[in-house]
């Protein structure tokens, strides 16, 4: 009797941790990102170091590495087709109305990391950056004008 309750509950817990893992990302090998994704990402950043790679969902891929001593970030389609790039930056090189806004929002706040975000084209998109608001970290996500999308 305990082995035909045990069984179905065992499952049913299995069943939930694979629901409750389907939305985070997946460390992956080189071996196991599409070769497309391979391709495109290797002759655009010939000089990569430190290179990782991860799935995001069920078809982007995130590659993340150095040139030149900067992180980066290249996110792409299964196909190989870029999506956006993530540069890290000093956060002196915020422009003023982002620091502005970020100023309004939390005026005791230090900016600790920011990344600039940019488009496939090479236009920014946004910034995240990352405050020290007292005790609390926190990590704004800003429009290209210093509009706050996003607070974490």
């Amino acid at each position: 009797m305990k082995k035909s309750v045990l069984i179905p509950a065992l499952l049913g817990l299995a069943a939930l941790s694979t629901v409750a893992n389907a939305g985070e990302d997946k460390q992956l090998t080189g071996q196991q990102v599409p070769k497309a994704v391979l391709e495109a990402f290797q002759k655009a950043y010939p000089q990569a170091a430190d290179v990782k790679y991860e799935k995001e969902g069920k078809a982007t891929y995130e590659v993340e590495f150095k040139v030149q001593g900067v992180e980066r970030e290249a996110t792409y389609s299964a196909d190989g087709t870029l999506l956006e790039t993530e540069e890290d930056i000093q956060p002196d090189a915020l422009p003023v109305a982002v620091t502005d806004a970020i100023k309004k929002a939390h005026p005791q706040a230090t900016i600790k990391e920011a990344e600039r975000i940019m488009k496939a084209d090479g236009t920014v998109s946004g910034y995240e950056v990352e405050i020290k608001d007292g005790a609390k970290k926190l990590e704004i996500h800003l429009d290209a004008t210093g509009k706050i999308l996003k607070t974490e």
